[in-house]
């Protein structure tokens, strides 16, 4: 059976694996954890639900039609983005579906939470934004030429990466595209915010891409500040965390910066 059908739970001081937890039939996509629950997303169109402590399923959330892609938490609710092109919204508590978020023409592939909104980021070259408590569309996001990969929330900012080579910068009050970021030489796959890197103090925007490359973009200037390479195939996931930048790549590597 496909290794990345399961959920390995990895205990933080003894860097040893816990549990395998089983039940997904396809590639598990995404993780979300809120109010003592995980939240797996997978290719099967399924959901599930696993208690924190006990790591029991307590529930498979189904709906989706296609593949589900991405989670994200907001407003008491889970937020599951898929290929069917919808977004749904569940009940951390009950577990109900509470809505089924239409609109996007294509595949939704990000979603990120700030305060107030969910945004969705979608095949079809937009990013929708939706009230988290109302559940209506606020305003649907244009400029991208490609379909858009990657979401992430700063204080101020929501950054999303493209297909189309491009970061675009959007003010979280007035949700107008403040800035086009460009550099990279093939599709943004992966961002992430942080603060202390590549120097103290500083606040970084970070991006990973299919040229191989990671950038640090200074979100005081919207400059890049530094282009890192080191990895030989694409880089797919970043995380930002105590002054260091992890990026995990195709050729099976993970970068410290």
């Amino acid at each position: 059976m496909d290794s990345s059908m399961h959920l390995q739970v990895w205990d933080l001081n003894t860097l040893t694996r816990v549990k395998t937890l089983s039940g997904h039939t396809d590639a598990v996509r995404a993780l979300a954890v809120s109010q003592g629950r995980l939240f797996s997303g997978s290719y099967d169109g399924t959901v599930r639900v696993w208690d924190e402590d006990s790591l029991q399923c307590l529930e498979i959330l189904k709906g989706h039609t296609g593949p589900v892609r991405t989670l994200v938490y907001a407003g008491g609710c889970m937020f599951s983005g898929s290929y069917d092109k919808t977004v749904r919204v569940w009940d951390v508590q009950t577990l109900e579906c509470k809505a089924a978020l239409t609109g996007h023409t294509g595949a939704v592939r990000a979603l990120v939470a700030s305060q107030d909104c969910v945004f969705s980021g979608s095949d079809d070259t937009t990013i929708k934004v939706w009230d988290a408590q109302t559940l209506k569309c606020i305003k649907t996001l244009e400029g991208h030429e490609d379909n858009v990969r990657v979401l992430a929330v700063g204080e101020t900012s929501m950054f999303s990466g493209s297909w189309d080579k491009t970061i675009r910068v959007w003010d979280l009050r007035t949700l107008e595209c403040v800035r086009v970021l460009e550099g990279h030489t093939e599709a943004v796959l992966a961002l992430a915010v942080g603060e202390g890197v590549p120097t103290p103090g500083s606040k970084m925007l970070v991006s990973g891409s299919y040229d191989t490359t990671v950038r640090f973009w200074d979100l005081s200037t919207f400059r890049c500040a530094r282009k890192c390479d080191g990895h030989f195939d694409a880089v797919r996931v970043l995380a930002a965390h105590n002054g260091h930048v992890f990026s995990g790549s195709y050729d099976g590597t993970i970068g410290v910066w």
